[in-house]
């Protein structure tokens, strides 16, 4: 390994500091290129982007951006080559490295399966291998006749002419490996993580890192300077960092639509960075073509909190004590409601968080849940709305089914009521009020309640997991556990999935509105 001793600090924090304060720079305008021909196919996703690759062949420009479910968008010049998606993929799409001569491309996927397209060659992959962590990153040989892969753990797999040249597969490392690049003569290859921490590795260069200066954000990616051999790292919030290599303007300082995820040089100096959102952000001589939309939660954090806990009836001193709940005191919780035949709310509260997390992790979203299995008893309703603000979610949501009266059927949506803590998050708490019934009717296929609420909707003042909340938050009583008809409905995994993708849906909705 050819880790270097780390540059004079004062450099590092004056870098830190001109990038983010630097604004958005680019000095090409977008638009059509004379003479040059324009992409002529894509393979549009629904999935966030994941990575961006710029094309250039003949002097005309352009990018591909990737997303997680193999789809590839093709702007400017940049050929389409074809795209894993509609393939049967073991994992997501986690990068994107076109190949030398901009005839084609590489996927690949965290499970390190490799995807070809164009003139890029099928080398090998760690598809059917047992990895320690999952594939973070790929980078290609100057000839295109090999690559790297690399997993979080930083260790490398060498494919093709591409040599092994160590990895950090056996150090411990402070923080997770996110990217790789290559040398622009493919004699080295750097590491880097979520810290700025870079490693160095045969003829690469270590020309410092961040490793020691306290980031606004996390490293996202690293990409090489072909001019001068350095390179830039860049953090979510769109700072770059420029380790002998020109510094061509950033996004710190900015307040992003979602953060940034990826980012690539161009020839002739210059730079790409992706956002979450599919939004493309250029500098230097990099040329903005289009963006690639996704999710609208992608590169959100979404509270999910599945309510009660199985282990709750069972322990009626711990869930009985009381709590603050913002107005008043009531129970840290209760054990819950259930259907005639005995089936449990907190079964099914788990069941559709369960669904709930996996269909916004696949937006592209961070998800934190309020509980990670259905054996245990609570958290207390107060400890539920401090785990959704000390994350910083931009909404949360709270699974629950009534037990109302045999005779009433429905769904209903409960808001917070403004008590001083919350008054920021009422507004906001009420769009997404709004947004997720309209998608629980369309997608669930359930009315609303015929006695609870008012269009669906009731605003409370009395339940801690709402007062308390400091990010915009609703509580979902999916259905009347005591009512047949909904019973029948709660029972069926299907629905429970059916009821998931709807409250997925209306979060989408509220964060795209916003």
């Amino acid at each position: 390994m050819a880790n270097r001793p780390a540059v004079n600090r004062f450099w590092l924090l004056l870098v830190a500091a001109l990038a983010g304060l630097a604004g958005p720079v680019s000095t090409k305008a977008a638009g059509a290129q004379t003479g040059c021909p324009q992409a002529i196919r894509t393979s549009p996703s629904e999935r966030p982007p994941v990575a961006v690759q710029p094309s250039r062949v003949g002097g005309c420009d352009g990018y591909w951006i990737a997303s997680t479910d193999g789809g590839v968008f093709s702007f400017g010049a940049a050929p389409y080559f074809g795209a894993a998606q509609g393939m049967s993929l073991a994992s997501p799409i986690v990068g994107m490295v076109a190949t030398p001569d901009g005839g084609g491309y590489w996927l690949v996927g965290s499970d390190g399966g490799v995807f070809a397209f164009g003139d890029a060659r099928y080398l090998g992959s760690t598809g059917g291998i047992r990895l320690n962590e999952p594939i973070v990153g790929m980078a290609a040989t100057p000839d295109g006749g090999g690559y790297w892969l690399v997993g979080s753990d930083g260790g490398v797999f060498a494919f093709g002419d591409a040599r092994y040249l160590g990895s950090t597969g056996g150090i411990r490392l402070n923080e997770p490996i996110v990217g790789m690049a290559a040398t622009s003569d493919g004699g080295g290859y750097w590491l880097v993580g979520s810290d700025g921490g870079v490693f160095a590795f045969g003829g690469a260069p270590f020309d410092g890192s961040m490793g020691a200066v306290r980031l606004q954000k996390p490293v996202v990616a690293i990409a090489e300077d072909p001019t001068t051999g350095g390179y830039w790292l860049v953090g979510a919030d769109g700072a770059v960092f420029s380790f002998n290599a020109p510094f061509y303007g950033s996004m710190g300082g900015t307040t992003l639509h979602r953060p940034v995820i990826a980012a690539a040089a161009v020839d002739g100096g210059g730079y790409d960075l992706l956002g979450a959102d599919g939004g493309v952000f250029s500098f230097g001589q990099a040329r903005f073509f289009g963006t690639a939309p996704g999710p609208a939660v992608a590169g959100t954090v979404i509270a999910v909190d599945p309510g009660h806990n199985g282990g709750n009836g069972s322990a009626p001193g711990t869930i009985g004590q009381p709590i603050w709940n913002g107005r008043s005191a009531e129970a840290c919780d209760t054990a819950g409601a259930e259907t005639t035949s005995g089936y449990p709310e907190h079964a099914f509260n788990w069941a559709v968080a369960q669904d709930l997390a996996g269909d916004l992790e696949a937006d592209g979203a961070r998800v934190i849940m309020t509980r990670n299995s259905d054996a245990g008893v609570g958290p207390c309703v107060d400890e539920r709305a401090r785990i959704g603000n000390e994350a910083g979610a931009d909404a949360a949501v709270s699974i629950h089914a009534d037990g109302g009266p045999p005779g009433g059927r429905g769904f209903t949506v409960l808001e917070p009521v403004a008590d001083g803590i919350n008054n920021a998050v009422i507004a906001p708490s009420s769009a997404l009020a709004v947004a997720v019934p309209d998608a629980f009717v369309a997608g669930a296929g359930e009315p609303v309640s015929d006695y609870y609420g008012a269009d669906g909707i009731e605003a409370r003042d009395d339940l801690g997991g709402l007062n308390l909340s400091t990010v915009p938050k609703v509580l979902i009583e999916c259905a009347n556990m005591s009512n047949a008809a909904d019973a029948a409905l709660i029972l069926e995994a299907s629905w429970q999935h059916q009821a998931a993708t709807a409250i997925a849906t209306g979060l989408n909705n509220f964060m795209a509105g916003r």
